[in-house]
């Protein structure tokens, strides 16, 4: 798959979400251009993550504010998935470190609770 094709579908998926036309949209134009909300913004990854077959990690759509970083991401996200990478892992990896953080900290907190209760 060329970048080209990639840039092509992409600004189909913003013009098509936007309701203009592909020519109306460059690889230098911002979602604040377009007008997009927050919710705009979320629906928008759901309709690129159709368009391309893939989840696109939360960290990844934090970094996406126009249709270049769209761009840049979904080809990182293509190359990663044709060399056999599991992006996706790393974010549950590092969501199932932060969650046993908490319970550490839930039990230390616990305990020393119980040992200060008065006798």
């Amino acid at each position: 798959m060329s970048d080209k094709t990639v840039e092509e579908r992409v600004i189909r998926v913003f013009a098509d979400f936007k309701k203009v036309s592909p020519e109306e949209i460059t690889m230098d134009t911002t979602f604040e251009e377009l007008g997009f909300d927050s919710l705009d913004g979320l629906n928008l990854v759901f309709e690129l993550e159709e368009e391309f077959d893939m989840t696109i990690p939360d960290d990844r759509v934090q970094d996406m504010k126009g249709v270049r970083q769209a761009v840049e991401g979904i080809e990182a996200l293509l190359d990663a998935k044709a060399k056999g990478i599991d992006v996706n892992a790393s974010a549950i990896d590092e969501f199932r470190r932060q969650q046993e953080e908490v319970k550490a900290k839930k039990e230390v907190a616990s305990e020393e609770a119980v040992n200060e209760e008065p006798a």
